[in-house]
């Protein structure tokens, strides 16, 4: 179905959830469809992750959500690597070829020490600003967090097993 149809749709089942008072569920990939809702669930391998208003989940990234969004001249793992040693960073997302957001603690205080920082790094910026992060990037970065955690438990596993890791 066109985006347009599905919006439609999504809108009229909206508007017969209010006016019947009744609830409702939706089970969809499409992030922007769980928009609508006035709760979301985010389920990974049947297990529940989150509940609540998305815009609450927003808010309760670091520092509310606000993201920086910086555009690099060659960017790559090595120059992720080097935003992710700064000391307040808590994620950060590629969101584009030469595109990334940073979400980091104490936003307002130090956004201005990060960019100094990746200068002193000769990480050459083309562009940044600002911004509030959507929905879609906290379902990245909670389903990011979820598979680390999984990763930690197997290398975890592996270790008390007497396994190797190379």
């Amino acid at each position: 179905m066109d985006a347009s149809k599905r919006y439609d749709i999504l809108s009229y089942l909206k508007k017969l959830n209010q006016e019947l008072n009744t609830t409702m569920f939706i089970i969809t990939h499409d992030l922007e469809a769980a928009l609508i809702c006035d709760k979301t669930a985010i389920l990974r391998q049947g297990k529940l992750l989150e509940f609540d208003k998305p815009q609450k989940l927003v808010a309760s990234l670091p520092s509310g959500g606000l993201v920086a969004r910086i555009s690099i001249e060659n960017l790559n793992q090595k120059v992720i690597k080097t935003v992710q040693k700064f000391n307040s960073v808590k994620n950060v997302l590629r969101v584009g070829n030469e595109t990334i957001e940073v979400l980091m603690e104490n936003f307002e205080n130090n956004l201005p020490k990060l960019m100094k920082y990746l200068f002193e790094n000769e990480v050459k910026i083309y562009s940044m600003s600002r911004d509030i992060a959507n929905f879609r990037r906290f379902f990245q970065i909670r389903i990011q967090e979820e598979g680390e955690k999984e990763n930690e438990v197997n290398i975890s596993e592996i270790n008390s097993e007497g396994g190797i890791i190379s």
